[in-house]
């Protein structure tokens, strides 16, 4: 039969009432009231230990309901992070490679219109030269059917030697530490910063 915490808990505090009520005019002064005080102390002590118990009795159902609910979901949930960090790792070094491509492109663009203003010198020939190639660039969200995914770049950051990280940063603190390189500052001793891209998706 399933018990009702609030019938128990209301059958430990009547149990208790003495004890509360003694407490209002509660005073010490003579060894009577001495012993009456660590009666009144150890009967606290005994009355907190049955509420304790009883509380654990009345949650110990609900603690190993709720790890068999979390044991259930963990596989599919480990599942769905390795298939999350797949998606990412693919995801954001397709986008670092459209990126490293653009750069690439304008690169070759602004080359040859150097190449061509060299030879322009040399033959005087006046020479229009076009304006540099439209190279689309890599947009940083993408639409896709179900939502939108934002690329982001983002320090990470790894303490390399702790020992040389200042003391303002210690234990070293990885919050303290990210707190500073969110606020521009890129060089930090014991601290490696390098950038990564990081995903961020909506539906």
């Amino acid at each position: 039969m399933q018990q009702d915490p609030q019938v128990e808990l209301a059958s430990l505090e009547e149990s208790s009432d003495p004890l509360f009520r003694w407490l209002h005019n509660l005073q010490v002064d003579s060894p009577e009231q001495q012993n009456k005080a660590e009666d009144l102390l150890i009967a606290a002590r005994h009355a907190w230990t049955q509420a304790d118990e009883k509380r654990r009795e009345l949650t110990r159902p609900l603690d190993e309901a709720k790890k068999r609910i979390i044991d259930l979901f963990n596989p599919y949930l480990n599942r769905l992070d390795t298939a999350i960090n797949i998606l990412n790792r693919e995801l954001t070094t397709y986008h670092q490679a459209c990126v490293t491509l653009r750069l690439e492109e304008e690169r070759q663009a602004m080359q040859a219109q150097a190449v061509r203003i060299k030879e322009a010198e040399q033959t005087g020939e006046v020479v229009e030269l076009p304006n540099l190639p439209d190279v689309p660039t890599v947009a940083k969200t993408s639409r896709a059917n179900l939502g939108t995914v934002t690329y982001r770049n983002e320090p990470d950051v790894r303490i390399v030697d702790p020992d040389k990280v200042p003391r303002d940063l210690c234990d070293p603190s990885m919050s303290r530490i990210k707190a500073r390189v969110k606020s521009g500052v890129t060089d930090i001793p014991g601290v490696l910063i390098t950038k990564r891209i990081v995903t961020v998706a909506r539906s």
